[in-house]
């Protein structure tokens, strides 16, 4: 039902196509783009901002709370209006998102906030509870669930593309959520019979930023988080940049039950594929959100797995 919702108010059924440019320039068939650039406010974030809004009114709240470094907040703030919600962004004070002038255009209310984003996080569900606004921030079992089932929409919606499931997914890797909701969408499908298998999802982020990759490559089950004084932030990597990823166990058990892989991307390597894709396949990515593309090669390259294989490279995010 929800995949249907969102399609409604022009959420979903986004981009999907094979990039044989990128074969030719990669040196391997079956590469595939899932871009999210033409959602609302072009980010995949609409999925998961649109649920946890619709959890929010079913629950009774006419104020909403969400931290975010811009995309997220701006999801919030465009998509509240549907459901007659005011939302309130809380952004740290250190970031200088575009987004912040788009978000007060569309009666969003902005509060800046010291401390890391994680922090940040914590802050303002604490204010939330106080002033009985609605937690919207990731983390929470109410929105983890909601946010988890609209990305699995994303797993749906590539299927009924190509007829089956792909055999790998590389996904850009920030809090952990949408990759643990595109691998549920899988598995769900695959459980239900409508299809043999669910493919590797492949965790891309920041060199020495994530605490899914790291914890990935180390062996371990079990996510350890970074020190938070211990990461290179840049313009490039901030979407990316986590020292605590809020569902970063969901998304590092999706890793290991999909068998599939991680991998640290640098910001040369992102920009690179940005401006590659604009250059083969006129579109205009977020240089963070072609860590997935980044992915591929190394994978095919540690796996040696590439004939008759299908890759799909989910693009979080259009440039702004």
């Amino acid at each position: 039902m929800l995949q249907g919702e969102l399609i409604s108010h022009g959420i979903g059924d986004t981009i999907f196509t094979r990039s044989r440019n990128l074969e030719q320039l990669l040196g391997y068939s079956n590469i595939y783009l899932k871009f999210e650039g033409g959602n609302p406010t072009g980010t995949m974030k609409d999925r998961a901002a649109y649920a946890c809004l619709r959890v929010a009114k079913e629950s009774g709240y006419s104020e909403v709370v969400i931290a975010s470094c811009g995309n997220f907040g701006a999801s919030f703030v465009t998509l509240a209006r549907i459901f007659g919600i005011k939302a309130h962004v809380y952004i740290p004070e250190k970031y200088h998102t575009p987004r912040i002038a788009e978000m007060e255009q569309l009666g969003g209310i902005i509060h800046r906030a010291p401390g890391t984003y994680e922090e940040v996080v914590v802050s303002s569900g604490e204010e939330a509870g106080r002033r009985g606004w609605y937690n919207g921030n990731p983390g929470t079992p109410e929105n983890k669930a909601a946010s988890i089932e609209a990305y699995a929409t994303i797993s749906y919606e590539i299927v009924d593309r190509m007829g089956h499931a792909p055999d790998t997914v590389a996904v850009p890797t920030s809090n952990g959520t949408t990759l643990a909701g595109i691998n549920h969408g899988f598995q769900t499908l695959r459980k239900e019979g409508k299809t043999e298998k669910a493919p590797a999802i492949i965790a891309a982020s920041t060199t020495g930023g994530n605490p899914i990759v790291s914890s990935f490559l180390a062996g371990k089950r079990k996510i350890v988080n970074l020190k938070s004084d211990g990461i290179d932030e840049t313009s490039i990597n901030e979407p990316l940049v986590n020292w605590m990823s809020l569902d970063g166990q969901d998304a590092l058990d999706a890793v290991w039950e999909s068998k599939g892989w991680a991998v640290n991307i640098t910001d040369e390597e992102m920009s690179e594929y940005s401006e590659i894709l604009q250059r083969e396949e006129g579109l205009s990515v977020m240089p963070a959100s072609c860590a997935s593309v980044a992915a591929l090669p190394y994978y095919v390259k540690e796996k040696k797995q590439k004939k008759g294989r299908d890759f799909v490279a989910f693009l979080t995010a259009r440039n702004f």
